[in-house]
């Protein structure tokens, strides 16, 4: 018998880290594409909804913005990530330490949005 996968291991909690560091560039220079640690965008919707589901993000006005706790994560882990697809991040600083967080806050989120 398979056992049941856990929140997180349906993401790519890299990949929720890129999208954050994007949005955070696009807050800044609004020409910058929130998508640009991506290599491909397969399956980007469902990394927006863990971005949204952590906190990390929020749709308002239209369109998705870093939250105050997205700007948080991204001062701490990813502000001096290297220029390239978060596919190759796993070896940088900080990374393993973000990944960890993503994990703890998603299975967090996912299992207050289980309780009645």
């Amino acid at each position: 018998m398979s056992r049941a996968r856990a929140p997180h291991e349906a993401i790519s909690p890299v990949h929720v880290l890129a999208l954050v560091r994007g949005l955070v560039e696009e807050a800044a220079d609004p020409r910058a594409d929130r998508h640009r640690y991506f290599k491909s965008l397969f399956g980007v919707e469902l990394h927006v909804a863990a971005a949204v589901r952590c906190g990390l993000a929020e749709h308002t006005d239209g369109g998705l913005h870093v939250t105050a706790a997205g700007l948080d994560l991204h001062e701490r882990h990813l502000r001096h990530l290297p220029d390239m697809a978060a596919n190759y991040w796993h070896h940088q600083a900080h990374v393993a330490d973000a990944v960890t967080e993503i994990n703890h806050i998603y299975d967090q989120a996912a299992a207050d949005t289980a309780t009645p």
